[in-house]
């Protein structure tokens, strides 16, 4: 396919040209660091690496997609309408009182990013699901937009067309596609970007701001704290609050509930359009990829969506170190599972059996633990040679790599890519964010 001859003739070109190409990774980083690119107020880390998809990729993306997210509609169907079933997910009252309540809209998780493990071959597994304030959109566009138009590309550009995959206005379509849903007509909503922030907002809430207010959307972002309900409306000092592009992750929410009255209250008594609804905490949870695996549970699943969840959701069950057969399973068989808490975001708390010494392992699950952990089946995650660029070197090391299809009201919109030299692949850990495109032959 031709996706995969292009990385080997980017290597072997770099290979043949290495400071010419070293020249133009220093120039790229330089505008990388004067892009919206910034996490926690420094450049993305990212790697001189397009990755390349073909059609027939994409395809798969589509399919994928659709599939995992008519098994996930049931599951929240159950979810809503017995009560039995929601025990298997253990949310407190407070939180099953956010879940329970019609956000409005049709949709129940309206933007999503689901991370698989993508292979050469087009087999897949899905690591998690991220449907509660998934972020790094700006990333990709940046790099993707910078990449594109450096020497990268430039001498495959006579052959092929590269195409990126738009993530801003789509969303917006989508968000407004909710609120018209919720308020039952077509007037233009006043729109807050919400989430917890000290100083200044995320680059990614900038840029998403001004792609509101360019398509003509007042905007603010604003803080949860400070949001006041007066009467029949939510406002953010004396500006009135129509639609949220919720951004506040749902264990915050439970966390610091007592602060966040107001903003709480408009929820539940439909007084705001949020966008997207807690009701996305049903599949954001990682106890989702245990409550699959559970048949008994999930009676209204169908045997092809049986089949769907064995090929292709890792083995995943609660883990409680005082269970003998539990702690002696991941203790006798370390290298093939990870533990993970079961709603964190970032990577944090994850463990990888392989990363352990066995005594080490041993320590880890039976003393320190101290959360809700799941055990869950360690996935072939793929790699591939990959360039990397210091300001005076390259070299091609073996890298794995996540692959993060991001869906939008249902539908696939977009990829988001991450790359490191370690079994775990995150921002609080080695991560490269890549570029990515789709490839056509002209």
């Amino acid at each position: 396919m031709v996706p995969r001859n292009l990385f080997q003739q980017y290597k072997e070109d770099i290979t043949a040209q290495p400071e010419k190409y070293i020249a133009e990774y220093n120039n790229v980083h330089r505008k990388v660091s004067h892009s919206p690119a910034i996490y926690k107020g420094q450049p993305v880390k990212f790697l001189y690496q397009p990755f390349f998809f073909s059609d027939q990729d994409i395809a798969r993306f589509r399919e994928l997609v659709k599939t995992l997210g008519g098994i996930l509609e049931k599951v929240i169907r159950q979810y809503t309408a017995e009560p039995e079933f929601r025990k298997h997910f253990g949310f407190s009252d407070f939180l099953e009182k956010l879940v329970l309540k019609d956000p409005g809209y049709a949709h129940p998780f309206p933007m999503a990013r689901f991370d698989i493990f993508y292979h050469k071959d087009g087999s897949f597994q899905f690591c998690e699901l991220n449907a509660d304030g998934s972020s790094g959109m700006v990333e990709s566009r940046e790099l993707d937009r910078i990449i594109y138009d450096s020497l990268a590309l430039d001498r495959y550009k006579k052959d092929y067309d590269f195409h990126t995959f738009e993530l801003f206005d789509s969303w917006i379509d989508a968000l407004m596609e909710n609120y018209r849903q919720f308020s039952k007509n077509d007037a233009p909503p006043q729109v807050a970007i919400v989430d917890f922030y000290d100083d200044k907002p995320p680059s990614e809430f900038i840029e998403f701001q001004r792609a509101f207010d360019k398509r003509g959307y007042s905007t603010i972002i604003a803080d949860p704290r400070e949001l006041k309900l007066k009467g029949d409306h939510l406002y953010h000092n004396d500006f009135r609050i129509d639609c949220i592009y919720r951004r506040t992750v749902t264990w915050e929410v439970e966390e610091y509930q007592k602060e966040l009255q107001d903003y709480i209250t408009a929820y539940l008594q439909g007084k705001v359009c949020v966008v997207g609804s807690f009701r996305s905490q049903i599949i954001h949870n990682k106890i989702i990829f245990s409550i699959l695996h559970d048949q008994e549970a999930t009676e209204f699943l169908s045997d092809k969506e049986r089949e769907f969840i064995r090929e292709h959701i890792p083995y995943t069950v609660p883990f409680n170190a005082k269970e003998p057969r539990l702690l002696e399973m991941i203790l006798e068989n370390k290298d093939r599972y990870v533990l993970k808490p079961s709603d964190k975001y970032a990577c944090l708390g994850v463990s990888v059996g392989k990363d352990y010494l066995s005594g080490q392992w041993r320590q880890f699950a039976e003393e320190e633990l101290d959360e809700e952990y799941l055990i869950q089946e360690f996935c072939n995650v793929p790699s591939m040679e990959m360039a990397i660029f210091s300001k005076n070197d390259v070299t091609f090391e073996e890298c794995n790599y996540i692959t993060g299809l991001y869906v939008y009201n249902g539908d696939f919109q977009g990829i988001y890519h991450r790359a490191g030299r370690e079994n775990i692949i995150g921002s609080l850990v080695e991560g490269f964010t890549l570029p990515n495109y789709l490839v056509r032959k002209k």
